[in-house]
């Protein structure tokens, strides 16, 4: 018996070493196709180093158009660019362009030291409050290339909203016999405001609660709440995109259509998704707003009023005045749209709406517009790169290229202020950001000034700064 139990135990222990064995060796043959697939990762980078195709680097991690996670080669007409997302390429002698996403751009994490050939690039499309970095002049000019809302800006993005010119005009507007039923039967108020993101620097709120007093509104989000929305429709905010909520707010006549920001040429789905319904938008944001709408009798800006009661009693005399209203929807008719700018810049844009809801206006299937930009920046490498080559050939003949810089108009932004007022509120904290964002800009200048390499020094010459500011504010009340 015990013969057989150690015949049986040696067994168990053969069966064991082997599987053992062979657990080491399938983990040997993964490491090594791992190890093959880095070295091979490496020789790729060593081909790329190799060539003469610049490399982009989104730097920011928020967004990166492809699906590779290495490096992927782009083609953008005549020429390519390689792109990445891989910090590692940071060192690499082609990579040339260093692209950055405005809300994620962190003065702790910049890529330092930055050098001749490194040409920054800032996409920011969206709200001014997301990083109020990009609003003072100073940080705007360490940028080469820049895409924003602004429609000075190297890429505008500006007609973001605007998925097409059908987008405007294809759906029409409900019967104005329907909307003014509505009104009696449905206890429907002429205007609707729907938001749930409170204390933004336009300070919309403050501005809807005096117009209140004046006229009714019925607030469906969570700021300045009075009127519950349908069952089917308790979520404003997730509801936006659903054709649901969308048939429900066309019965309204009026949307207000207030942006979280002032800016130049801001302007989002609050003022778009209106004029795509057949409502007449009552407008703050943008200033020039009416530059890009179908034609110059399609919004209402609160700007144009001196109060908000001198807006209330606009508003009840179109609601009164059926004639008067519909002129602001005449866009919807054949041949409606009559602005220039906004035909030209939406049908030679070269970059279409991605938007899962509205791609099937994108017919001639164009990239999104961070490919777009992409693209932009390589074309505009490869052009400084061939003048640069020029250069060196015959300086005599072809001049030194000063590289391209960024300035204000490319996104600077206003320091936020009551639009009852029009007054900065010092008081605000937005007051004190947009302030505090122009200490740290003045800190990440001089620490690229000095030539830094550690990015983490931004805190030290931004408290180096606050202290001398502070110095010098107790100076001035001495005097």
């Amino acid at each position: 018996m015990k013969h057989k139990s150690a015949t049986a135990m040696k067994r168990v222990l053969s069966r064991l070493i082997f599987e053992i064995f062979f657990y080491v060796k399938m983990r040997s043959l993964i490491f090594f196709f791992i190890s093959v697939f880095t070295i091979l990762s490496f020789v790729a980078v060593e081909h790329f180093a190799k060539g003469d195709l610049p490399i982009l680097l989104w730097w920011t991690q928020q967004i990166y158009p492809h699906p590779s996670e290495n490096i992927t080669l782009i083609r953008c007409g005549n020429v390519k660019c390689y792109s990445t997302k891989s910090r590692g390429y940071l060192d690499n002698k082609n990579t040339k362009g260093i692209l950055f996403y405005g809300t994620g751009i962190d003065p702790l994490d910049l890529p330092l030291p930055r050098t001749q050939d490194h040409e920054w690039c800032l996409f920011h499309e969206e709200s001014p409050l997301n990083n109020y970095l990009l609003s003072h002049e100073h940080f705007i000019q360490l940028f080469n290339h820049t895409a924003t809302f602004k429609r000075e800006s190297d890429y505008q993005y500006t007609t973001q909203d605007i998925f097409a010119l059908e987008y405007l005009t294809e759906r029409q507007a409900i019967d104005i016999k329907v909307k003014n039923e509505k009104r009696k039967s449905d206890g429907f108020a002429a205007l609707m405001y729907t938001q749930s993101h409170a204390d933004v620097p336009s300070y919309r709120d403050s501005y809807v609660e005096e117009l209140m007093k004046y006229i009714d509104v019925d607030s469906y989000g969570t700021c300045l709440h009075n009127k519950d929305l349908p069952e089917n429709l308790t979520n404003p905010e997730e509801s936006f995109q659903k054709d649901q909520f969308l048939d429900f707010i066309a019965g309204y006549k009026f949307h207000l259509s207030f942006e979280n920001a002032v800016c130049d040429d801001y302007m989002t789905e609050k003022l778009m998704r209106p004029l795509h319904l057949g409502s007449v938008p009552i407008y703050y944001g943008s200033p020039k707003a009416k530059d890009w709408m179908p034609n110059n009798h399609s919004i209402i800006m609160v700007n144009d009023f001196k109060s908000p009661m001198e807006l209330a009693e606009f508003i009840k005399y179109l609601d009164e005045n059926d004639e008067e209203y519909l002129k602001y929807l005449d866009f919807k008719k054949p041949n409606g749209i009559s602005n220039k700018l906004l035909k030209e810049t939406v049908l030679n844009r070269d970059w279409g709406s991605h938007d899962h809801k509205y791609y099937f206006y994108n017919i001639e299937d164009k990239v999104d517009y961070y490919q777009g930009f992409e693209c932009h920046v390589c074309r505009e490498i490869h052009k400084r790169t061939n003048a640069l080559k020029e250069h060196e050939k015959d300086p005599s003949w072809f001049p030194k290229p000063p590289p391209k810089m960024a300035d204000n108009s490319h996104l600077g932004c206003p320091k936020p202020f009551s639009p009852l007022s029009g007054h900065e509120i010092p008081s605000s904290h937005w007051s004190f950001t947009y302030e505090d964002t122009k200490t740290v800009a003045d800190a990440v200048v001089e620490m690229l000034r000095r030539g830094e390499e550690d990015p983490s020094l931004t805190y030290m010459y931004y408290t180096q700064l606050k202290k001398k500011q502070k110095q010098n504010s107790q100076n001035t009340g001495e005097l």
